[in-house]
This record gives C-alpha cells, sequence and structure tokens, in this order.
C-alpha cells in the first residue's frame, strides 16, 4: 500500500494547468496534488480564467502546454493569465512539437520550455527555483 498524501491546505501554491488534452490534464493535476500543491486545472484559457475568478484566487504558478485548441497557444494563455493576475506570476510551457517554426516561436517567448514527456524530476526543479523566486 502506498503513502497516502495529505489533502493540500490554503497556504500551498496554487497552480493553474492549461493543456487541452483530458488524460494529459489529469496527470498533471494528480501529479501536482500529490506532490501538496493545489490545482486549477483547465482545457482553455477561459476555463483557467473563469475558475480562478469563481475561487477568488491568483495563481503562484503557471504551466501551459503550448499548441491549444482553435489555434491558441499556450504563450497567449500564460500572457492572458499575466497581464489579469500579474505580470511575475512563474510560467513554464510544455510541448510535444518538433516542428522547428513552433519551437522557435516558443522560445521567442522567454518562457522555460518543457519537451514532453516531461520529466517529473525536471519539472520539480523548475516549480522549487520558481516559486522559491517569486516568494
Amino acid at each position: 500500500m502506498g503513502i497516502m498524501v495529505q489533502p493540500s491546505n490554503e497556504t500551498a501554491a496554487l497552480i493553474v494547468v492549461i493543456e487541452d488534452e483530458a488524460i494529459v490534464l489529469a496527470g498533471y493535476q494528480m501529479l501536482f496534488e500529490s506532490w501538496g500543491y493545489r490545482v486549477i486545472a483547465a482545457p482553455s484559457t477561459e476555463d483557467a480564467l473563469s475558475q480562478l475568478r469563481s475561487a477568488q484566487e491568483i495563481p503562484d504558478f503557471i504551466l501551459a502546454d503550448y499548441r491549444l485548441k482553435e489555434g491558441n497557444t499556450g504563450t497567449e494563455a500564460i500572457q492572458t493569465l499575466r497581464d489579469t493576475f500579474g505580470p511575475a506570476i512563474p510560467s513554464v510551457l510544455v510541448t510535444g512539437d518538433t516542428a522547428v517554426d513552433r519551437l522557435r516561436h516558443a522560445a521567442a517567448s522567454g518562457l522555460p520550455i518543457l519537451h514532453k514527456p516531461v520529466n517529473g524530476r525536471q519539472l520539480m526543479d523548475i516549480l522549487q527555483r520558481s516559486l522559491g523566486a517569486a516568494a
């Protein structure tokens, strides 16, 4: 039997995940919650904004997939959340893309980029460094 992780409390950092593939979104949510973080998991920018407003919360960290539905990008999603809640929110893009032009565009955002499949240790390292820098 595995170790049970206590539910995160209200003082735990809030991570917003924007990913349009439901199974991947659920995986990120389970991973972050197992690490003790609170999570808002959303398939779109609009859904993330709606959940944040309903909860009256400001995200501490944003993880967004680079390619979202309807031609939207994670870069745009992160920018929208930063415009709404504050420009200094640490963020990371995740991509499975291998097209050079799209990778170049993602890199031009200046955001850290993780490539799918995401390495949990690498994600934890970025998260801890980002949240430590934001504190």
